[in-house]
């Protein structure tokens, strides 16, 4: 476990800011594919400006994004790795998109986490969103195309409780989720 230290990321990875993610990815895996793997929890906490509402409009979406690393919003995580120094990560991001509280958009990307080992791995994603009564579950899949854990499958689930649904019908909003984040990365 590792403490806060800001860390940011590429920018592209703003379908988890935006509330719309799932599907899959498929790139071929690099020649010298690793053999090293990880599974990591930890939170994605994710603010919204102006606060989302039930009408689309132009948001300001920031992502703190944790694996193992213990802050104000981020309360327990965990990483076991295998072939692998890595045990916590970090991704953040600020990005710019039309956003509300119903609209499920689909994206994709690319995330690169910074590994606290000096290492990082940058993966292409597709993703989706499933918004239910009590939460909110995006799911971003694709393959590690650079660093470590280079060919590795990539599945990450982000869960948020949906705490605040009549947020959506005021003036201000619903202004952050923190998602509850897992991220496996098998070899290939």
């Amino acid at each position: 476990m590792i403490r806060r230290g800001r860390i940011h990321r590429i920018p592209a990875f703003a379908g988890l800011l935006a509330l719309s993610l799932g599907s899959a990815v498929v790139t071929a895996a690099p020649a010298h594919a690793s053999t090293a793997g990880i599974n990591c929890t930890g939170w994605s906490y994710t603010t919204y400006a102006p606060g989302l509402t039930d009408t689309v409009r132009p948001t300001t979406v920031v992502v703190d994004g944790d694996l193992n690393v213990i802050d104000a919003h981020s309360p327990t995580g965990s990483c076991l790795s295998a072939n692998s120094t890595a045990t916590a990560g970090e991704r953040d991001v600020t990005a710019q998109l039309d956003l509300s509280c119903n609209q499920l958009i689909g994206e994709s990307g690319v995330e690169t986490i910074r590994w606290n080992n000096g290492t990082t791995s940058s993966f292409p994603f597709t993703a989706a969103v499933v918004r239910g009564l009590s939460t909110t579950v995006l799911t971003e899949t694709g393959t590690v195309t650079s660093g470590e854990f280079a060919g590795g499958h990539v599945v990450e689930t982000f869960t948020a409780a949906n705490l605040d649904l009549l947020g959506c019908l005021t003036p201000g909003g619903v202004t952050s989720l923190n998602f509850a984040t897992v991220l496996t990365i098998t070899p290939a």
